[in-house]
């Protein structure tokens, strides 16, 4: 690890925070999150290409990115997508249409309506999990088992130190 005396870095809360004495190597972490989102990436486009035929790609994307909200309002749609409330109103009519989705009245405020994940939108969303996880695998069976010991508790901690705090676990 790299010492930088006098840095600093932005806390959860956004306020400006010293970094601790010895700060972590940010250029090899900002290397590390590109290359995440580039392999991430390019798995969904395959993905897509070779199952989602039923869905366009953008409903797709966004289908992977809601599916930790639900269930949810048509406002945490647009909270979580960026969409503007006819945007996300679409692409849920259209997945509704499609059958990835359902919608329910909330028993607890009439005016309110539940989105959620269908039976099929709840398989068609397990199976790119494990089709991603069978991706990810064939990256971590070339490290030894003291490799992959050490990158577990990196995760963990990384898991710990960015954990969303609206409570947005991600599996993917």
């Amino acid at each position: 690890m790299k010492k930088t005396p006098g840095k600093t870095g932005k806390g959860r809360s956004g306020n400006v925070a010293p970094l601790p004495e010895t700060s972590p190597d940010l250029d090899s972490f900002r290397k590390m999150v590109r290359l995440l989102e580039r392999k991430h990436r390019a798995f969904l486009e395959q993905d897509w290409k070779a199952h989602a035929y039923e869905i366009q790609r953008s409903q797709f994307n966004q289908l992977m990115i809601v599916r930790f909200a639900m269930p949810c309002n048509l406002g945490r749609i647009m909270a979580v997508t960026g969409l503007t409330s006819a945007g996300a109103s679409l692409f849920v009519d259209k997945l509704v249409q499609s059958g990835f989705l359902i919608r329910t009245d909330d028993p607890n405020d009439r005016r309110n309506v539940r989105i959620s994940l269908s039976e099929k939108g709840a398989k068609f969303v397990a199976g790119v999990v494990d089709r991603f996880n069978t991706f990810i695998a064939g990256y971590l069976r070339t490290r030894t088992s003291e490799e992959l010991a050490v990158i577990t508790q990196a995760m963990k901690i990384i898991n710990a130190t960015l954990d969303d705090e609206e409570g947005i676990s991600d599996s993917l």
